[in-house]
């Protein structure tokens, strides 16, 4: 069976912010725990664990172009966790933005526009 416990409003505010201010040190704690030099092995992961599915292939091909960011220690590829973070969040478009839509339709309008006269 369940047990009821009675507390007050105050007691309440208390332990939910020992439990959150716990819960965000660890948190914090962890994040800088880890190391920002990242192999070539470990950016892939680090990418997939944030969401964005690449695979080592297509992240050699990207360095090779210069597209993503990279450095290199000796003839060893590095990547910063928090620039290649970063750069795959700017090529990670929002669908919905209304700006890109307008524009797209401003494009069309004008291409049909341009064409009408022909």
């Amino acid at each position: 069976m369940n047990q009821i416990i009675v507390t007050t409003p105050e007691e309440l505010r208390a332990i939910v912010s020992e439990t959150v201010s716990q819960t965000l040190a660890g948190l914090n704690h962890t994040q800088k725990d880890l190391p920002d030099n990242l192999t070539p092995d470990a950016a892939v992961e680090v990418l997939e664990q944030h969401g964005f599915l690449i695979s080592k292939a297509r992240l050699y091909k990207l360095t090779a172009k210069g597209e993503v960011p990279f450095r290199k220690y000796g003839n060893k590829l590095l990547f910063s966790r928090k620039e290649l973070l970063s750069w795959a969040d700017n090529l990670a478009r929002r669908v919905n933005d209304k700006s890109d839509a307008a524009l797209t339709i401003a494009k069309s309008a004008y291409r049909k526009l341009r064409g009408y006269g022909k």
